[in-house]
């Protein structure tokens, strides 16, 4: 005897909420799919968790108070550790990288990549895309030639030259709308002082 096609979608539906479910559980409960949005110079993740001392020097080093401290809703094992929520404080890649000096152990390194997050503009939310005036991820940018307006004044990112510091993101009147913003997956290992 066949399957109707009511069926067919209802399984469907089904299995589609026990994957959705099992995702969130495990999202909430093992935090390895959590990626958290290190601060400029970082080190690989297995590396920085193994040799962050949580001094939290860079915290204190950081002039726009960019850099947080994560708690246990991230996982034990990077609770206490920094990271950079730019929706509500960006980097501002201060000259000097203070948070890079202040770091004993050398999990955030000066001879490493800045690059924190892939950055790129979501041309179906973006209001300059969508011909309204808006320059405000551009404007807000520190990081000279990272955002480029094409002759209409559309913003285009890039990767080359941006450092994921978030700015645009915060200044984006329409936030992830506009921005696609995800923290760095890879960041190379070195080795530490």
């Amino acid at each position: 005897m066949g399957m109707s096609r009511r069926d067919l979608f209802r399984g469907m539906w089904q299995r589609g909420r026990t994957v959705a479910g099992d995702l969130s559980r495990a999202m909430h409960t093992d935090h390895t799919l959590v990626v958290l949005q290190r601060p400029p110079g970082a080190v690989a993740e297995g590396q920085f968790l193994a040799s962050c001392t949580r001094c939290l020097d860079c915290v204190a080093a950081c002039p726009p108070q960019a850099i947080r401290v994560a708690d246990d809703t991230f996982g034990p094992s990077r609770s206490g550790t920094p990271y950079i929520d730019a929706s509500l404080q960006a980097c501002v890649m201060c000259t000097d990288l203070p948070c890079i000096e202040a770091c004993g152990p050398g999990v955030l390194h000066a001879d490493l990549p800045v690059a924190m997050a892939d950055v790129t503009i979501n041309e179906g939310g973006c209001l300059s895309w969508q011909g309204e005036r808006c320059r405000l991820c551009s404007d807000a940018c520190p990081v000279e030639g990272a955002i480029q307006l094409d002759p209409g004044d559309r913003p285009r990112i890039d990767p080359a030259i941006c450092t994921g510091c978030g700015s645009c993101l915060q200044a984006c009147p329409v936030g992830t709308e506009g921005v696609n913003f995800s923290p760095a997956q890879a960041r190379p290992f070195h080795a530490l002082d």
